[in-house]
């Protein structure tokens, strides 16, 4: 076997975020939630979202998720005037993460490698987020920004160097799986190898690119055997 630990990313490759998408905006808006008011909102979540991880990886301090997207929420209530609690929406928001659904392929991927290579989440999280889900898994350790004060595409790579300290291992023997750009140049600029899950078909289009791309967890039995 080429590779002795797998780090893996939690949402949108164990689980999917988006089902909870109507929860969300229903707990917000409450009695002036539509489909509708529901799908702009989440249009403008997603565009203030889209420079996320360049910011972060620019930032001189830490700050975790719910201190970053507080003033996003902030600007949605006014820009649509629809004045919900901007505080109770990241509360809302973030809390939510943690009922997300998982893939059909997760548990059997777990199965399938389990006794055979030890699996470390290492998550972009506020802890909230991913507290609920983690005794569903059987994670050798956990990496979570805010408890490292750090995210994967960080300037200085804190987040998989932390992970590198930790298990004292050279980083080509790491594999790290995610769907996000973050994990594939976080990865990289350490050295771990670095695994694109591209479960709707993608075209991959920046410069720093994954080692390997698969398109269900359980490809990743092809990878590392």
């Amino acid at each position: 076997m080429q590779f002795d630990l797998i780090c893996i990313d939690m949402f949108q490759t164990l689980v999917d975020v988006n089902t909870r998408i109507p929860s969300i905006w229903k707990r917000i808006l409450k009695d002036k939630y539509t489909n509708g008011v529901a799908e702009r909102c989440g249009k403008l979540i997603v565009l203030k979202m889209s420079g996320f991880h360049e910011r972060v990886s620019k930032a001189l301090e830490f700050s975790n998720l719910k201190t970053i997207i507080t003033p996003w929420f902030e600007e949605i209530s006014r820009e649509t005037e629809l004045c919900f609690n901007p505080q109770e929406a990241v509360e809302i928001f973030l809390y939510e993460h943690g009922n997300s659904s998982f893939y059909e392929d997760t548990f059997k991927f777990f199965e399938l490698t389990d006794m055979k290579i030890p699996i470390c989440l290492v998550s972009d999280a506020d802890n909230v987020m991913v507290e609920p889900l983690l005794e569903k898994f059987k994670f050798d350790n956990i990496f979570i920004s805010e408890n490292v004060g750090s995210y994967k595409n960080d300037s200085e790579s804190r987040m998989f160097l932390k992970v590198l300290e930790h298990y004292q291992i050279m980083p080509e023997r790491v594999l790290h799986i995610g769907d996000s750009y973050s994990d594939i140049n976080g990865a990289n600029s350490v050295g771990i190898k670095s695994c694109w899950i591209n479960r709707n078909g993608l075209e991959w289009r920046h410069i720093s690119k994954p080692d390997y791309i698969i398109k269900s967890l359980i490809e990743v039995l092809d990878v590392i055997a």
